[in-house]
């Protein structure tokens, strides 16, 4: 993999994009599965727990992208 091609799992361009991002789509699912207290389980819960799910992802691929970089600018 070359330096200026993007690994599979990179879901923004920037780590803070990433940041930002997840944090939006963690607040969202978890302000729709609260939303969902109380009633039976349903669509709305499993939709909120997924969009949750969401935001973690970009989490992650924010923390990987930041020390992938952080690796490449220790080799130079």
């Amino acid at each position: 993999m070359g330096r200026g091609e993007n690994p599979w799992w990179q879901t923004s361009k920037t780590p803070k994009s990433g940041f930002i991002l997840g944090g939006i789509w963690i607040f969202l699912g978890s302000a729709r599965a609260v939303a969902a207290i109380g009633e039976p389980i349903g669509w709305s819960l499993i939709i909120g727990l997924l969009t949750a799910l969401l935001g973690a992802a970009y989490w992650v691929s924010a923390l990987l992208l930041r020390r992938r970089q952080r690796s490449q600018a220790d080799e130079e």
